[in-house]
C-alpha cells in the first residue's frame, strides 16, 4: 500500500535535462524539480545511468520567488529555424523559444593571449581564426532579423582585443541598431596601449568594457586564469578612469576558491567612479574547466552572501530575480554619487532602488524599448522612488529620460542624473550539462550569433549538435 515518509523530496515540476555521468548531449531524460529541507534539485531519469539529483537552489522560498516575477515573454521578432527535434536541438533561433536576444555576443575571433584554466570557449594562443568584416556584417544582419533594436552588443572571443581590426569592428558596431556595445576582454591591451583606450573614449556614450576581474589575489587568479593578473587589473582600471570609460567588473566564481572576496570585491568597486558595478558568475561546465573536486556554487549561494555583506546596502528586496529569466539572473540596481571616506578618498555611496519598486510594475509590461515611452510608468517610479529624498540632494527634476541597462524595464532618472549615476549588481548562472533544464533554456536571453543564426549562449558552448545544417532564411512562423 501507499507509504508516506518525510525523507522523500517534494516535487514541484516536470522537465528535461542531460545526463552529466554519461555524457550523452544526443537525446534529453526526464527530470523532475524537487525540494527538500529548504533546498531545490534537479532530479534526473536516465535509462542507462540511473538516478541522480543535482542542487539547483539552496533557498527554496527565493525559488518561489522566481516563479512569481516570471513576465510574458517578449518574443524574437522572426524565427530562423523549424521546430524539427524539439528543444534544445532546433537552436537558430526556433519558435519556441520564449525570449528575444537580449544580449547578442559576436564572438569575433577564437584567439587568446592568456589560457586560462577556465574557459567556455577553450580559447589559448595561436588558435588565430579572425572572423572577416564581412563576416561580421552577415552576424548583424543576421542579428536584425531576430531583434531589429537590440538592447546591447558584446564583443567577445577569444580575446577581442587580439584582431587586428578591433576598432574597426566596433565602430562598425557601435553604428548598428543596438543601443549599447560592449567588449568583452581580459584588460591585458588595455593596460598597455594608452592609444588603444584613447579609440575607445572616442566610440561615447552607450559603449562598456566587461573586465575580467576574478579576485585581488594572486594565487586565486593562478588557480583561475593560469597567471597572475593582479598588476593587469589594476593598470587597465587606472586607465579606464583616467577615459572615463563606463565599466563592469565580471566575476568568474569557484567554490571554496574565491566566493569569501565577493564583499570585498564589491567595496572595490566602489572606489571607481567609471564602474557601473559588477557581475557574478559561476564556473559552467563547458570549454576548459581544468579543475577537481566540488567548485560548482549556486545563484542562491551567491546572492545570500551579497545580502549578508554589511558593507554594502543592497538587501534580500533589493536582489531580486530578473524578469525575463528569473531563475538564472538575479539583479539589484542602485542610484550612486561619488563622495570621499574618512581617509580622504573617493568612494561611491549607493541607493538601491529595486527593492522600492513594486513586483508588477516589472512584470507587467512588455520589452524594454517601449517602456521609455510609457508617461504613467514614469509617473509610477518617481512617486515610488523618491530619489531626491534618498540622495539626500536635489537630483530630482521635473524631465525624466535616463535608461538604466539592457533587458532591465527602463529605470527612468533624471536628465541631468547620468549613467555614471548607476550601480548595479548582477548574478548571471548558466546552464551546462549538470543543471540543464529544458524550461530554463527556452528563457535564456544571451546569443551568441552566428552568421545564419543565434545559439543561446548555454546550448552553444555545450556543443550540442543541432538538427539543422541549413537554415530557414525566409520562414516566419504562423501566429
Amino acid at each position: 500500500m501507499a507509504y508516506y515518509t518525510k525523507n522523500y523530496d517534494l516535487f514541484l515540476s516536470a522537465t528535461q535535462s542531460f545526463c552529466h555521468k554519461c555524457g550523452n548531449l544526443k537525446k534529453c531524460i526526464d527530470a523532475h524539480i524537487v525540494t527538500k529541507n529548504n533546498e531545490v534539485f534537479l532530479r534526473k531519469f536516465c535509462p542507462d545511468c540511473g538516478e541522480s539529483m543535482v542542487k539547483i537552489s539552496t533557498d527554496f522560498n527565493y525559488y518561489k520567488k522566481c516563479e512569481d516575477y516570471l513576465k510574458v515573454p517578449d518574443l524574437p521578432e522572426k524565427a530562423l529555424t523549424r521546430v524539427l527535434k524539439g528543444c534544445p536541438f532546433d537552436c537558430g533561433v526556433c519558435p519556441q523559444h520564449q525570449n528575444h536576444p537580449c544580449l547578442a555576443l559576436f564572438n569575433i575571433t577564437d584567439e587568446c593571449n592568456m589560457k586560462c584554466n577556465i574557459c567556455y570557449y577553450a580559447a589559448e594562443p595561436g588558435l588565430g581564426n579572425h572572423r572577416s568584416m564581412a563576416q561580421i556584417e552577415q552576424m548583424l544582419e543576421t542579428l536584425l532579423k531576430t531583434e531589429s533594436e537590440p538592447d546591447l552588443i558584446q564583443v567577445t572571443g577569444g580575446e577581442p582585443t587580439t584582431h587586428p581590426k578591433i576598432i574597426e569592428i566596433l565602430q562598425y558596431l557601435k553604428k548598428s541598431p543596438a543601443r549599447h556595445l560592449m567588449l568583452n576582454t581580459n584588460g591585458i591591451k588595455i593596460a598597455q596601449d594608452e592609444n588603444f583606450v584613447k579609440d575607445l573614449k572616442k566610440l561615447g556614450a552607450g559603449f562598456e568594457v566587461y573586465l575580467q576581474f576574478d579576485s585581488l589575489n594572486p594565487e586565486v587568479l593562478k588557480d583561475l586564469r593560469a597567471k597572475d593578473m593582479v598588476e593587469i587589473r589594476k593598470k587597465s582600471l587606472a586607465m579606464l578612469e583616467k577615459y572615463s570609460i563606463s565599466t563592469t567588473l565580471v566575476v568568474v566564481l569557484k567554490k571554496g576558491l574565491n566566493e569569501h572576496e565577493i564583499p570585498e570585491i564589491i567595496a572595490y568597486s566602489r572606489t571607481y567612479k567609471c564602474i557601473r558595478g559588477v557581475v557574478f558568475q559561476p564556473i559552467e561546465e563547458a570549454g576548459r574547466v581544468d579543475t577537481h573536486g566540488d567548485f560548482r556554487i549556486t545563484l542562491s549561494e551567491i546572492r545570500q552572501i551579497i545580502i549578508e555583506d554589511e558593507r554594502n546596502p543592497f538587501t534580500a528586496d533589493d536582489m531580486i530575480p530578473l524578469p525575463c529569466d528569473p531563475h538564472k539572473i538575479s539583479v539589484g540596481y542602485a542610484a550612486k554619487t561619488m563622495c570621499k571616506d574618512k581617509k580622504g578618498k573617493p568612494y561611491a555611496n549607493i541607493m538601491p532602488v529595486t527593492g522600492q519598486l513594486p513586483k508588477e510594475l516589472i512584470t507587467n509590461y512588455q520589452g524594454t524599448v517601449t517602456f521609455e515611452k510609457d508617461k504613467s510608468f514614469v509617473k509610477t517610479v518617481i512617486e515610488t522612488v523618491s530619489l531626491d529624498t534618498a540622495m539626500g540632494e536635489g537630483i530630482l527634476k521635473d524631465k525624466i529620460k535616463q535608461k538604466l541597462f539592457c533587458c532591465w524595464p527602463d529605470f527612468l532618472a533624471p536628465s541631468d542624473m547620468g549613467y555614471e549615476n548607476v550601480y548595479r549588481l548582477v548574478i548571471s548562472e548558466f546552464s551546462d550539462i549538470v543543471n540543464f533544464d529544458s524550461s530554463n533554456i527556452k528563457r535564456e536571453c544571451n546569443f551568441m550569433i552566428e552568421p545564419e543564426r543565434i545559439i543561446p549562449f548555454s546550448t552553444y558552448n555545450m556543443g550540442i549538435e543541432f538538427s539543422q545544417t541549413t537554415i530557414q532564411k525566409f520562414w516566419v512562423p504562423s501566429s
